[in-house]
């Protein structure tokens, strides 16, 4: 929800403020795959899945794992990080206009749509494929 209040230039701020780095992140979406949306949609009610399916996020890859920070209104909140030590599977599928980040950190499965196109996914791609080429930094 936070996207309608923020611009790229102020998603960049707040990385390079916090990893004086702008190169190891992706502006990225929560997605759920086909199952769940149905299980949503019917179960919980349609004004939830519509909230629940449009969250945005930050994900900025470092050695030490993946930082996590729901992009909201402010820009104030602090990255949660996700060890690698702590990923016990890390699976992307890339398609035409976007990627596919599929994870399971601690047990629980996530998934994050990374959109190559769009005012606010400005950069993705490029940083993307170098994430990519440097196998997301991590060390194993």
């Amino acid at each position: 929800m936070g996207l309608l209040f923020n611009t790229s230039e102020e998603i960049t701020d707040k990385v390079l403020e916090t990893f004086d780095d702008k190169e190891n992140y992706l502006v990225v979406f929560k997605h759920n795959d086909t199952k769940t949306d149905l299980f949503k949609w019917l179960a919980i009610g349609g004004l939830y899945y519509t909230t629940d399916s449009s969250r945005s996020f930050i994900l900025n890859f470092s050695h030490r794992g993946i930082y996590e920070v729901e992009i909201s209104n402010n820009m104030k909140k602090n990255f949660l990080i996700m060890p690698w030590n702590e990923i016990s599977s890390f699976e992307v599928v890339k398609k035409n206009k976007k990627a596919i980040i599929t994870l399971v950190h601690v047990g629980k499965k996530v998934s994050y749509e990374v959109p190559f196109t769009g005012k606010i996914a400005k950069g993705n791609e490029e940083r993307f494929a170098k994430l990519e080429e440097k196998e997301w930094n991590r060390i194993e």
